[in-house]
């Protein structure tokens, strides 16, 4: 009799896990891949589970020194590019991904990081074309992301590659080890985000929530995405930012709030109204084409009709290690001991606000951290966003 197949569990199912989860099943086709999750992609919004109430827009954050992350955000930016590639040669069912012009407002000193010059189509505007709020500007071509398109081609990939899905509320890491039935797992790779503040055998206290609340809008009409970044990035997401990121299918995201360590659940009208004024401000082409027609300024008014969702996320925040350090924890750990034998333990999680900026790097780098396959390099085309030319 054949021996059975030995599995790996991955530990919660937002963007980083299932990324994950597809590219070990990937890697090596004798291993099944279990995720153990308490919310799936396709559920209603709870804002613990982060992927589904993000913007989704690719914009790193990666400070220009932190080049781990840089390479991992470019890495995920050429696989998005190269699935816009193939879905445009090829057609069928869109997955959610859409190519767009992105411009960046900023106020005071700051000025883009270097990630961003090396995307396709970089320019900086001169001072003389900026708007009165802004004292720095530039464009470059770059992604937006509709979570539920793109999850439902994950989750069918997922099981397609053989994957088990299970929902289940684990309190301890170790309990992971007897939920699936049989040997214990070769591995557990923990993507728990803002659980592994409270999941046992992890209990990371540098995890903490940044609240953000966001505006769902239906406005077909704008396809170009814009952001406004008062106060530094500090090679991180610090600062106020006001952005407009629209999809695929018409819909518009506009945010937003970073409120660290603010657990309240339930959208504030106050911040609802705020939002609107700051979008519209940097993007007026927001209100209706009749408004935009007449004689008038457009005003926050004009857009409370397109609302369609108010939305709140916690960001899975977690305190940098170094000045340089995004927060991220992407290693290693102790393995667990059971009965049968030794279990690796990988950590994928810290992702605060850029869990889709740099997903499907993270996920082929916990294969590498496993013993896999190494990392692709990345293209020529985007190795200056990297930080290698």
């Amino acid at each position: 009799m054949a021996s059975p197949r030995p599995t790996t569990i991955v530990v919660g199912c937002g963007v980083v896990g299932l990324t994950t989860a597809i590219r070990l099943l990937e890697s090596d086709d004798r291993f099944l891949v279990h995720i153990l999750a308490e919310h799936f992609p396709l559920d209603p919004l709870d804002p613990e589970y982060a992927s589904s109430a993000a913007g989704a827009h690719h914009l790193s954050f990666a400070a220009d020194q932190d080049f781990r992350q840089r390479g991992l955000d470019a890495r995920t930016f050429e696989i998005m590019w190269d699935e816009l590639e193939a879905e445009e040669i090829t057609g069928g069912e869109p997955s959610g991904l859409m190519r767009l012009t992105q411009t960046e407002y900023y106020d005071g000193k700051e000025k883009h990081i270097d990630f961003v010059s090396g995307l396709p189509d970089f320019v900086i505007h001169p001072a003389s074309s900026l708007p009165d709020f802004a004292t720095h500007s530039v464009s470059f071509t770059s992604i937006t992301v509709a979570p539920s398109q793109y999850f439902r081609r994950l989750l069918a990939r997922f099981h397609h590659l053989g994957g088990k899905l299970h929902r289940v509320h684990l309190t301890s890491l170790r309990e992971a080890l007897t939920h699936v039935s049989g040997h214990a797992p070769k591995a557990i790779i923990v993507c728990a985000g803002i659980g592994s503040l409270h999941l046992k055998g992890v209990e990371d206290t540098d995890i903490y929530p940044t609240r953000g609340q966001v505006l769902l809008l239906r406005a077909p009409w704008c396809r170009s995405g814009w952001t406004h970044q008062i106060g530094s990035l500090d090679g991180g997401e610090g600062g106020a930012r006001t952005y407009v990121i629209p999809r695929f299918n018409g819909q518009v995201i506009i945010g937003g709030t970073r409120d660290a360590n603010d657990w309240h659940r339930d959208a504030r009208s106050e911040t609802t109204l705020d939002i609107l004024a700051r979008a519209l401000k940097i993007c007026p082409f927001l209100a209706p084409p009749a408004v935009r027609l007449s004689d008038r300024t457009p005003v926050p008014a004009d857009i409370l009709p397109l609302i369609e969702a108010e939305i709140v996320g916690f960001r899975p925040s977690r305190k940098p290690q170094s000045p340089a350090d995004s927060g991220l924890r992407l290693e290693r750990g102790d393995s667990l001991s059971s009965d049968d034998g030794d279990v690796a333990v990988v950590y994928n999680y810290g992702h605060g606000g850029f869990g889709w900026q740099s997903c499907w790097g993270c996920a082929e780098a916990v294969v590498e951290l496993l013993g896999g396959s190494k990392a692709p390099e990345i293209s020529h085309k985007f190795r200056k966003a990297a930080g290698l030319a």
